[in-house]
């Protein structure tokens, strides 16, 4: 074939043809190759090394693995711009020591497997934010239901409760009772205790009292509920590692509530480490929200469990009644925060409390 026959040949091509030699310099390419790395002559590519063309590529040894097909290459424009590309690799026919690259750009595919992946990316987002949204919704369900149950048998229990407690009370004014009858009073007595606890706790944690908000310093919440519990974590031999954000904030609670809410999860994570083991507390402001984590390295949750812990009478313990965990989460979502949890069987537990710093002021923390 003539040489202005094959140039003809070669630019009727629609895909980029570079043609490298023995010394791995191009010696022939089509417009197209052209067109692709932004050159107007062909003489502003022909002799240039091919490594100035295609990025991280070399051509020694290559001969000896020909033919390659759809290699993915990166090309180089004039400006240096990287040009993802598909290449076949082969030898010329009747110029042996040539190697022929034979390329298209995949710069759109690229782009629209970004786009793709980044479309996964986000319904993947928004299918865990849905299912925690419908998690949330359940829980809230589960919560009225409780509200409506607990508000509808709490006059009925405590009604003849409160006739029982009475009738104990007269009993005990009377002079018939041995000492073992006065046995048996003490239990009744400590069980009508018992039933008329459950039923306030029940009140409690699905309909939450209306909040008191005040500015209130909720490391210092922190401390005092720690403080309160320093006994059982020094008997415990529980290290306490306290990693408090620089800027104190004064958020506007419910005193009271929050601290309820702490000791909650701080008194779970000492008795999941009866032996030991570290409470980690981390705050940390992210964005508008104050996050504090608490952190045990106790026993931790059974995956099964984790979705059923903020369920009213859901508990793992022997003596738990499975309403201190349905307290925090309401407390909590009562302040316009959220939390969450993450476990890991026999290597601990983290919860992890968000709360609003909306109409919060800060000051350094002083020593």
């Amino acid at each position: 074939m003539g040489t202005d026959h094959e140039k003809d040949f070669l630019d009727s091509i629609i895909d980029s043809v570079i043609v490298v030699d023995k010394e791995g310099k191009a010696r022939e390419v089509n417009k197209a190759t052209l067109k692709l790395l932004g050159y107007k002559k062909t003489e502003e590519i022909i002799t240039l090394p091919f490594e100035k063309i295609c990025k991280n590529f070399s051509t020694a040894g290559l001969k000896d693995k020909l033919p390659l097909a759809e290699q993915e290459l990166i090309y180089l424009d004039k400006e240096g711009k990287e040009i993802p590309v598909s290449v076949n690799i082969t030898t010329r026919i009747f110029y042996p020591d040539d190697i022929i690259f034979m390329g298209r750009s995949i710069s759109k595919i690229k782009d629209l497997i970004s786009e793709l992946t980044q479309s996964q990316e986000e319904l993947t987002t928004s299918y865990k934010e849905l299912q925690a949204s419908k998690d949330d919704l359940v829980r809230s369900e589960k919560l009225a239901y409780t509200g409506r149950i607990a508000a509808s048998i709490a006059h009925e229990i405590r009604n003849p409760l409160t006739n029982v407690s009475m009738s104990i009370q007269q009993l005990k004014k009377g002079n018939k009772i041995n000492q073992e009858g006065f046995k048996h009073i003490e239990i009744v007595e400590r069980n009508i205790k018992r039933i008329n606890y459950l039923i306030t706790e029940l009140l409690n944690c699905a309909r939450p009292a209306k909040l008191n908000l005040q500015p209130y310093d909720i490391h210092k919440v922190v401390n005092e509920v720690l403080e309160s519990y320093k006994t059982k974590i020094d008997l415990q031999r529980i290290k306490v590692i306290k990693n408090f954000d620089s800027k104190l904030p004064v958020l506007k609670i419910d005193k009271e509530q929050i601290e309820r809410a702490f000791l909650n999860l701080i008194s779970n994570a000492i008795e999941a480490m009866p032996r030991g083991g570290d409470l980690t507390i981390n705050t940390e402001l992210d964005g508008n929200f104050f996050l504090a984590k608490i952190r045990d390295t106790g026993k931790g949750i059974p995956e099964e469990d984790i979705i059923n812990i903020f369920d009213p009478f859901f508990s793992t313990k022997t003596q738990g009644v499975g309403l201190g965990l349905t307290i925090c989460y309401g407390i909590i979502v009562s302040h316009g925060g959220t939390i969450e949890v993450d476990s890991k069987f026999e290597k601990g537990s983290l919860f992890t409390i968000s709360l609003p710093i909306e109409q919060r002021t800060t000051h350094t923390e002083r020593e």
